[in-house]
């Protein structure tokens, strides 16, 4: 039987107790199904997936709606995060935040070489738009802006590159900075203080170690390695290629300490003919040069010496020890022709005196002067093939006045005589006869000898060398012209 109050009884209380009471069980008279009781449950998680849904639906296009033309969210380019800004916005934050980093010195290693390179002056940039724009635009799909809120996307800056200054930029700082010529090693010197009571301060020779270099050695790869790292990598290597040395350390030593060391290990001797003379190690340093030359074995490092430079060293001592050729002439004495012989001369040989220095001083501090003789430019054989020794002609004046008499130079006098005119040459009286009856004497006796005189002058055309000699005595001038017999 229904109670009068069954019909009013809440829904829900009703659900309540139909699920703590056993199946089949009745309450107020109802028979409560298992069957019901699902399809109750049912349809009560429809209505809410459906208010759900449409929570969402309406979120969703709020979202599209308040997003649209925005950058995506989750969206950062070098750590700066420009999601949900608008394109403009974006641009300003990244140019903000990252203007100082793409304009900063970037730099450039060749090998163990590095400089830095001016991005703008190397048509290095950044296209801040494109940047923006690579971003792309909102997506559509819920499930992607919601994956938006829990994850995001880095993005590269996009940028650009005048190849054109970048070469030039990159060509100006390989050749001022980067590279680097190989060093072919050699031989430095360093002066040691003299010690006590010498005044000889030694050389020390040290060697210049071979040390190989490198240079840029693609621009175009150079160029590439920028476009693709900046402004990301704060360093960027270009390629480079090493620059062997010509020397290897072997040769630089030695020569060192085969040829070097033991030339400056002390004063030098040199023994010349009547006097003697010291290089010091000072003065073989003047005069030490190298030259690399290539070879089958590869490149030695030869030592040379400055010979003019030794010799200027020791040449007031040695000077002295060279004796002059001497002519042979004709003298008259007693007014007679006489032949003087010449006189073979020395001159130091410099070269051949230098020459083996490098390879003797490491067994004795001592070397020889060498001398080549000097030849007379006349020698006695010359005068005598002459063959004058016969008076051809001879005059004299009597009764001069002492003032006649001092007017002949006797210096010129003595120059005068012996004089040789040779067949063919012109005999300058006037320049030899400085004295006026003097003059007239000679120009006489040159006549009579067979000579041609005209205007103060005597050409020999005879075909033989002849010979003048004149002589003062008293107030008498006595001239006399010798030739063949």
């Amino acid at each position: 039987m229904d109670g009068p109050d069954d019909g009013a009884r809440p829904a829900s209380d009703t659900g309540l107790v139909e699920e703590l009471l056993p199946p089949e069980t009745t309450l107020t008279g109802h028979r409560v199904s298992r069957g019901s009781r699902w399809r109750r449950g049912v349809g009560n998680a429809l209505m809410g997936f459906g208010a759900l849904t449409g929570l969402l639906a309406v979120a969703y296009l709020a979202d599209v709606i308040v997003g649209f033309g925005d950058v995506p969210r989750g969206v950062t380019v070098a750590g700066v995060d420009i999601g949900g800004l608008d394109k403009d916005d974006a641009q300003a934050a990244l140019h903000r935040e990252l203007g100082s980093l793409v304009t900063r010195p970037v730099t450039v290693r060749a090998g163990d070489a590095e400089a830095p390179l001016d991005p703008v002056g190397a048509g290095l940039g950044v296209d801040w738009a494109a940047t923006v724009a690579r971003a792309g635009a909102q997506p559509w799909l819920p499930w992607e802006r919601l994956g938006a809120l829990f994850g995001g996307r880095e993005l590269p800056l996009v940028t650009t590159v005048d190849e054109q200054a970048a070469r030039a930029e990159l060509s100006r700082v390989a050749r001022e900075r980067l590279n680097r010529p190989a060093v072919d090693g050699g031989i430095a010197f360093r002066n040691t203080a003299p010690q006590e009571g010498h005044d000889d301060g030694g050389v020390v020779p040290q060697a210049i170690e071979p040390r190989p270099g490198t240079e840029v050695s693609d621009l175009d790869a150079a160029v590439a390695a920028l476009k693709e790292h900046w402004p990301r990598a704060p360093r960027i290597d270009v390629p480079v290629r090493v620059l062997r040395p010509k020397l290897t350390s072997e040769a630089v030593h030695t020569a060192l300490e085969g040829t070097v060391r033991p030339l400056l290990s002390g004063p030098i001797l040199l023994r010349g003919d009547g006097a003697d003379s010291v290089l010091l190690p000072e003065d073989v340093r003047k005069a030490l040069g190298f030259e690399i030359r290539d070879g089958a074995g590869g490149a030695s490092l030869e030592v040379t010496l400055d010979h003019a430079v030794l010799s200027s060293a020791v040449l007031g001592e040695l000077g002295t020890t060279e004796r002059r050729a001497r002519d042979a002439a004709l003298v008259f004495r007693n007014g007679i022709p006489v032949v003087v012989p010449s006189v073979r001369g020395t001159r130091i040989d410099w070269e051949r005196t230098f020459a083996g220095m490098a390879r003797t001083v490491s067994q004795a501090r001592e070397v020889t002067v060498h001398y080549n003789a000097v030849e007379p430019a006349v020698t006695t054989g010359d005068v005598r093939a002459l063959g004058i020794e016969k008076v051809l002609a001879t005059v004299s004046t009597h009764g001069h006045s002492p003032e006649d008499i001092a007017a002949v130079d006797v210096a010129a006098l003595n120059a005068l005589n012996g004089i040789v005119v040779k067949p063919g040459e012109t005999f300058e009286i006037s320049a030899h006869a400085t004295a006026a009856p003097l003059e007239r004497v000679l120009r006489e006796a040159l006549h009579r000898a067979g000579l041609s005189v005209d205007e103060g002058r005597a050409v020999n055309d005879t075909g033989d060398a002849v010979a003048v000699h004149a002589a003062v005595t008293g107030s008498t001038i006595t001239a006399t012209v010798w030739g063949t017999g």
